[in-house]
């Protein structure tokens, strides 16, 4: 969830480099490759001396039993029935809050991607439209790059322990992000049929109706239920903000060092979340198939398996060819899907015939009631709010202060990587399923039975790592090491090493193996066939999802900095405690330009990589 969370640049690729572009000399190649590795290094460095500085004290030995006593009630969860109530109902109110924030979220994304799209405009824009995007634009990055837990603790000072604030708090980050990629997926598609009804004399919304929207219509609702598997992990964060749900119990259980319930909870949200998981998997596979690493990095996966995902072509060529293989090979993909005539299948189908009753239903069970937002003290409350954050004000010790708390944040952020790429190293080669001729996909029954159960339990570690919010992970941590950097970066890093490998498991079970295939048919053995193909487009995988996810990694940083690990996040959580204002602000645009400054880092990487 970084200023452009869910769309960064197209992976490397020979095919989406510039026509134009001047040959670049292996020679200036391997320089450039040497710098970075050295640059890396110098940051990995620095980032370590941060977190453990010389003579200073880490290990919270007093600690360390409390995490015997986590560990030892793991096989005694409590099952009480009073509990178990207030469980279901955890769940429920999470699940309502979701897809309440999603709803809210996919509106806003709607209504600023079409402003936000060229094609739905067409032609040359006047001025005053003109500067009204480039304001809209502007808005959307400074939304979007405050987290969502963030924005709750803001709404809760306005209006209090309302289920409205976590609504809004999903809705307003998530639909800035969602406003982005529709508007870059309406741009990705052909304009011919919607320039053919402007000048038919169409006006401009009929012709948006019906020649721009069918068109995306699968995308789209491929995007929107992965993104309602991103607010269903937000909405468990937001618990430390008080508005409810499983996050909110998990936390309080964890303050209490209720261990048993602490266990019955985590149960409930790794059922909860694997559920919408395969859920969510089925029908974006069904309408666009369009998986989880697909999404981050802008893209759809043509309906080929093991087609031309490891080409990786540019968005509009890769859209386009995607969608003509798709018709082609309609007929016999419905078959084998078990798909009905209408082309999507029961599954999908019932989904989206339940998601205005869901929705009814999740406004009905939260209570939602956006009459607060009329009344008089939140215009009283918000007025207040909006005067004490202007002019922003230095914490105290000054610049000291604020820029030591943000070289920690950094620090925090790189090692979080750091963990993230170790887990999906280790990890993310078992996680991939394997394919008909691969090694374990074919062969004896025990040894399919064996791949086959490294790959669940591989499967079950990732959710488990994924699903648990890094404000819990941070309290774990928090049990064993004193505050600072490290609790905080291996908390991210544990999360974010979740996300990561299974962006990276998906994109390397689509990799071509028609390289590998060559090869081993012209007698090279299998290990050199094998690391000569798949090695760099593996590589190239891994680093590029490993930049996306350190931006958003930078972003989170303040979600564990609130529960007291390090960085601005201690900063923005103390100071709102207080109801320091100024001082809020203060922190908020020196997260706003690390992030920014993070993300055209990234941009550079990448432009670096297609070169």
């Amino acid at each position: 969830m970084t200023l452009q969370l869910d769309a960064p640049p197209t992976p490397p690729t020979a095919s989406s480099s510039a026509p134009g572009r001047k040959a670049v000399s292996g020679r200036r190649v391997r320089l450039r490759r040497l710098v970075t590795l050295v640059a890396v290094a110098a940051l990995l460095a620095w980032a370590t001396l941060r977190a453990v500085p010389s003579g200073g004290e880490l290990v919270n030995r007093g600690g360390l039993a409390l995490l015997d006593d986590v560990a030892a009630s793991a096989l005694h969860p409590s099952l009480e029935a009073e509990f178990l109530t207030v469980v279901l109902e955890a769940t429920a109110t999470t699940l309502a809050l979701a897809l309440l924030g999603t709803a809210g979220a996919l509106v806003l994304g709607l209504a600023g991607g079409l402003v936000l799209s060229d094609v739905a405009w067409g032609g040359r824009l006047p001025w005053p439209v003109r500067g009204a995007r480039l304001v809209l634009r502007g808005v959307l990055v400074a939304v979007r790059s405050v987290h969502e837990l963030v924005w709750a603790l803001f709404f809760v000072s306005v209006l209090g322990l309302d289920p409205l604030v976590a609504v809004l708090a999903l809705a307003l980050p998530f639909g800035a992000q969602s406003a982005q990629v529709f508007g870059e997926t309406f741009d990705a598609v052909p304009d011919a049929p919607l320039r053919s009804l402007r000048a038919a004399g169409a006006k401009r919304c009929s012709a948006l109706a019906y020649a721009l929207l069918p068109g995306t219509a699968p995308l789209l609702l491929s995007y929107s239920f992965y993104r309602f598997e991103c607010a269903l992990r937000s909405a468990v964060v937001l618990g430390v903000a008080g508005v409810g749900g499983l996050g909110f119990e998990l936390t309080v259980s964890l303050q209490s060092r209720n261990w048993d319930e602490v266990w019955t909870l985590v149960a409930a949200l790794l059922t909860l979340a694997a559920a919408v998981e395969l859920w969510s998997s089925r029908v974006r596979s069904d309408v666009a198939v369009v998986t989880c690493a697909d999404w981050s990095v802008g893209r759809e996966r043509s309906r080929e398996a093991g087609g031309s995902a490891g080409r990786e072509p540019s968005r509009e060529t890769g859209r386009s060819a995607g969608r003509e293989r798709s018709r082609s090979l309609g007929g016999e993909r419905s078959r084998e899907a078990g798909r009905s005539p209408r082309g999507l299948s029961r599954t999908t189908r019932w989904s989206l015939a339940m998601v205005v009753p869901a929705i009814a239903v999740a406004w009905w069970w939260s209570g939602l009631s956006p009459a607060g937002l009329a009344s008089a003290r939140t215009r009283e409350l918000g007025g207040r709010l909006l005067s004490d954050l202007w002019p922003p004000a230095l914490p105290e010790g000054g610049w000291r202060t604020l820029t030591g708390a943000a070289f920690d944040t950094v620090a925090m952020a790189v090692l979080a990587m750091v963990v993230a790429v170790v887990i999906t190293l280790v990890v993310g080669p078992w996680a991939t399923r394997p394919r008909a001729g691969r090694r374990g996909a074919d062969g004896p029954v025990l040894a399919r039975w064996v791949r086959r159960t490294v790959w669940w339990t591989t499967r079950i570690l990732l959710l488990l790592l994924r699903s648990i919010p890094p404000t819990v992970w941070a309290i774990v941590a928090l049990l064993a090491l004193f505050p600072g950097v490290l609790p905080g970066a291996l908390a991210l890093g544990l999360y974010t090493g979740g996300i990561l490998a299974r962006l990276v498991a998906e994109a390397w079970e689509t990799m071509d193996l028609g390289p590998r295939d060559s090869l081993l048919g012209a007698g090279v053995p299998r290990a050199v066939a094998s690391v000569a193909t798949m090695a760099p487009p593996s590589a190239n995988h891994l680093i590029t999802y490993t930049l996306y996810r350190f931006e958003i990694c930078v972003r989170d940083t303040a979600v564990v900095g609130v529960v007291g690990a390090a960085g601005l996040g201690v900063l923005l959580g103390d100071r709102l405690a207080s109801f320091d204002f100024p001082v809020v602000t203060s922190v908020l645009l020196a997260s706003l330009l690390i992030s920014i400054g993070v993300e055209l880092l990234g941009r550079r990487l990448r432009r670096g990589l297609r070169a």
